[in-house]
């Protein structure tokens, strides 16, 4: 293995104890919390394992593995974008509707 390699999965060991002692001092949802421990898992044997990222990439019939990498952070960057704005904007009605529900309690106080 090459220094990058060493670096690289020092660096995802590390993110992984951090989500191991993250789940155990706070509890969270388990399922959101397995999938990101399985991206973390999933980047550190890719880096390990360059070939076997090959080896996908030409299961599927795609020629290089690096492109693998790139279709499926084209296929997941939208996603993940659209599902973020809408988390954004049901958050601002949220907001919304608890200012005009302070607005109208104070209003009643002040009657």
């Amino acid at each position: 293995m090459n220094p990058f390699q060493w670096l690289a999965i020092s660096v995802l060991g590390l993110l992984l104890v951090a989500e191991v002692v993250q789940v155990v001092r706070r509890p969270t949802v388990r399922l959101f919390w397995a999938f990101r421990c399985l991206v973390w898992l999933s980047a550190a044997v890719a880096i390990a394992r360059p070939d076997l990222v090959q080896d996908v990439a030409s299961a599927i019939g795609i020629g290089r593995g690096a492109d693998v990498v790139l279709y499926v952070f084209v296929l997941l960057f939208p996603a993940v974008s659209f599902y973020l704005y809408s988390r954004c904007v049901r958050l601002q009605r949220q907001v919304t509707e608890l200012v005009r529900h302070i607005a109208i309690m104070e209003a009643r106080k002040g009657e």
